[in-house]
């Protein structure tokens, strides 16, 4: 992350101690007033669960695709609705991670993940970073239990920026030139999928549902993927005639046009939830 950076710190982590060390081993710069136009903002758990007026500019900042709301420790002991209900459980610190960072601060960590989100990171079954996302191509809102301020991160600034690019690659829309490979995605059809239909074949990774009904029933409740009924009932019946779902639920080529689409990532997650 050379050059101009990706990432920025927000709210009181800016002037605090840990802001300092995050900026020196994520290469980030403090905000001002005005928020970034793009690339990862830091804050602390703590400012976001205290909710009011900074707390929403954060999430309405996060829903613009290429931007990843990155919330860190530490956290307050009581839920929070910010964007959909979570709390950190105080737990004790377990080895691992399914990343290098996560396993570097695992002795460090103090806190797992629980609620209406989406689990990005496990160790030993326990959510280590989860996120939230409007729609598939909207923002990333991050929820971290990984101490990223921690003073182990200074040694691995290669670490950390690796972290941080892997996230990113989440927060924006899908690059045009894969959007628009129509080789990359299995199908009879000339076409590939449009933005709702993205989304719920995301919601389908959630399955099995029982039936068409069953699953945009799910839609309707989900926490994880908001479409209005119109636009869900439409892309169900596109999601048919391009042979990616039959009966509410993903067929082959649908499943293998997502591990072939910009959403890989994001999908990979979904099936490890379900």
């Amino acid at each position: 992350m050379s050059g101009s950076s990706l990432a920025h710190i927000g709210g009181g982590l800016a002037a605090h101690a840990r802001g300092r060390t995050l900026a020196a081993a994520f290469n980030a710069l403090s905000c001002d007033d005005a928020l970034p136009e793009s690339g990862a903002l830091f804050v602390v758990g703590k400012e976001l669960q205290a909710g009011g007026d900074q707390a929403g500019s954060w999430i309405g900042w996060a829903a613009t695709a290429g931007r990843a709301l990155i919330v860190v420790p530490p956290f307050d002991r009581l839920p929070c609705d910010l964007p959909a209900r979570w709390e950190a459980r105080r737990t004790e610190s377990l080895a691992g991670g399914e990343t290098t960072l996560g396993a570097l601060l695992a002795r460090e960590r103090r806190h797992e993940i629980r609620g209406q989100l989406l689990p990005l990171e496990r160790t030993a079954g326990q959510v280590v970073t989860a996120g939230w996302r409007k729609h598939p191509a909207a923002g990333l809102v991050v929820i971290t239990a990984l101490p990223v301020w921690s003073l182990t991160a200074l040694d691995h600034g290669g670490v950390c920026s690796d972290w941080l690019t892997d996230l990113l690659g989440q927060a924006g829309e899908a690059p045009e030139s894969v959007a628009n490979d129509h080789e990359a995605l299995p199908g009879p059809a000339e076409r590939v999928p449009t933005r709702d239909e993205w989304t719920l074949l995301l919601h389908l990774c959630t399955g099995p549902f029982a039936d068409e009904k069953a699953a945009l029933n799910a839609l309707s409740r989900s926490t994880i993927h908001t479409l209005p009924a119109e636009c869900a009932t439409a892309a169900m019946g596109g999601l048919t005639e391009l042979r990616f779902a039959e009966l509410g639920c993903l067929t082959p080529s649908g499943e293998r046009a997502l591990l072939d689409g910009p959403y890989a990532a994001y999908a990979r997650a979904l099936w490890r939830r379900a």
